[in-house]
């Protein structure tokens, strides 16, 4: 995700840069910083790490064949951080190691198009963004053009909010001092549901048939034990890794609203996630090419990742 923002005003929080996830704390800020009441009632297995189904219709495992697989969303799909990067998409970030190719390259014969863009919102998949074309748009021409996928998956959400000064709070003073921490949370649970419902729908019909997965954000926060982080104390701890699960419930929401599958990977980080001693996210930076790669999976999450995905499409609805 791309985040241009300026460090605030007030005296500066005495811990080392560099052990931060921008994602992360992005998620959380669009779930604001109150105590949870519009989602305790959601079903409590995106917190938990499970998987989730909500595709309507037969989903056969499709692991056992070459597939083709399309990949729509932000950051967290077009593997930001992890160079080289497609030249005929400069901004957009996309790594020849991300997620997406390493799952078509576990799948042997499978082909992999890679759409999505680091940076994206939800406004991404109907609008141009970074001199893209909209992402359904350029799915419904794959599909027009004789290409048909087995597989769509998606990663959106993370973006829409964009707040990007109270990211660059957390490390250089305190998170969740702004003040607007009800509106954003408000924005999280009132508008940001419709926009992926919508979203989640368009892909669906765009698709020709294939199956659409949207694939949920990771859980970067460390258990109180784990966390070697001087700038995260154990109330902030708990805040980010519950917040964080707000938005993916949001997501999980949205995407069985939409009849579309949803899958969990809250813990596929589990003893590598951000402030351990073996992150498979990497840290912050403040400028240049670390700033983009902030909070995202290094080499060994976007395995991770695709050895997750891989293993939930091999599975039988």
């Amino acid at each position: 995700m791309q985040l241009r923002s300026p460090a605030p005003t007030r005296a500066p929080r005495l811990v080392s840069l560099g052990v931060v996830s921008l994602f992360a704390t992005l998620a959380i800020l669009l779930s604001g910083c109150q105590p949870r009441t519009q989602l305790e009632q959601v079903d409590s297995d995106v917190s938990r790490g499970q998987t989730s189904v909500n595709a309507v219709g037969t989903n056969k495992p499709l692991a056992d064949k070459p597939l083709t697989i399309v990949a729509l969303g932000d950051s967290y799909s077009s593997g930001e951080g992890n160079a080289p990067f497609d030249l005929d998409a400069a901004s957009c970030g996309r790594g020849a190691n991300a997620w997406p190719r390493l799952l078509g390259q576990e799948i042997a014969g499978s082909t992999v198009r890679l759409l999505a863009c680091s940076g994206a919102k939800t406004t991404a998949f109907t609008t141009s963004f970074h001199g893209q074309p909209p992402q359904v748009e350029a799915l419904r021409a794959l599909v027009a053009s004789g290409v048909k996928p087995d597989i769509v998956t998606i990663t959106i959400g993370g973006n829409d909010a964009g707040f990007g000064s109270t990211i660059v709070s957390c490390v250089v003073w305190r998170c969740f001092w702004t003040g607007h921490d009800d509106n954003k949370r408000k924005y999280v649970t009132k508008q940001l549901p419709s926009l992926l419902k919508t979203a989640y729908s368009q892909v669906k019909a765009a698709a020709g048939g294939a199956r659409v997965v949207v694939v949920g954000y990771p859980d970067l926060f460390p258990s109180s034990t784990a966390n070697i982080c001087k700038w995260l104390d154990n109330n902030e701890r708990v805040q980010l890794a519950g917040l964080n699960n707000d938005l993916n419930r949001v997501i999980r929401r949205a995407a069985s609203q939409s009849d579309v599958d949803f899958l969990s990977i809250n813990r596929v980080f589990d003893d590598h996630k951000l402030c351990t001693k073996d992150p498979w996210v990497y840290p912050v930076g403040l400028t240049g090419a670390g700033l983009e790669a902030s909070g995202h999976p290094n080499a060994s999450g976007q395995r991770a990742i695709a050895d997750a995905v891989h293993a939930y499409i091999s599975k039988s609805k």
